[in-house]
């Protein structure tokens, strides 16, 4: 499962689809979708249409993996599924090659950073090309926002996400200005 476009900017890679969105179609359409709305906003996205039109988002395992054996919430993606999906991954970021992706829970992070912590890796800045800001995942299972330390982790992504975002709409609008103020070039005849 994906949403966006082709020639979006940023690219948003979460675990896998929740009962909601396979339902809908539409990634992050459920809680957890309501609370990445909301970080994004923290972010400075003035609304979720301008996110996902800016935002490719995908999955590293495409369909929902079950829920847990206890019920109580979904079932991890399991490492062979996450494999047999890997194509697919490996494809939308050859395609997209995005200024900006945005690995969401310790499975997509692991997918792009490796092995490691999440207090090691969310509110921090990988690479360039392109620019990776780890986030949590914005499930109600997870307990890692509960720490103090974690949220101030969490803000610190949230500011450079904003950043990144406003970096790519001054370029864009200096070059829908340059188009403008530009002669126009076309064969004569």
């Amino acid at each position: 499962m994906f949403s966006g476009d082709a020639g979006a900017p940023f690219l948003l890679v979460g675990q896998a689809p929740g009962p909601v969105e396979a339902r809908l179609g539409r990634p992050f359409a459920g809680r957890a979708g309501r609370e990445l709305d909301r970080w994004m906003a923290r972010a400075g996205f003035t609304s979720d249409e301008e996110f996902r039109r800016l935002t490719y988002i995908t999955a590293l395992m495409r369909c929902f993996p079950g829920r847990n054996p206890q019920g109580t919430g979904d079932r991890p993606p399991p490492a062979r599924a996450i494999r047999n999906c890997a194509s697919w991954l490996d494809g939308e970021l050859a395609l997209l090659r995005p200024r900006l992706l945005i690995p969401v829970g310790q499975l997509a992070i692991r997918r792009f950073l490796g092995p490691g912590r999440l207090e090691d890796r969310v509110g921090s800045t990988f690479g360039r090309d392109p620019v990776v800001i780890p986030l949590p995942h914005p499930s109600g299972q997870s307990r890692w926002l509960n720490n103090p330390a974690n949220r101030r982790r969490l803000a610190a992504a949230l500011v450079a996400i904003g950043e990144e975002r406003r970096r790519y709409l001054v370029a864009e609008a200096m070059a829908a200005r340059t188009r403008l103020l530009a002669p126009d070039r076309r064969p004569i005849g």
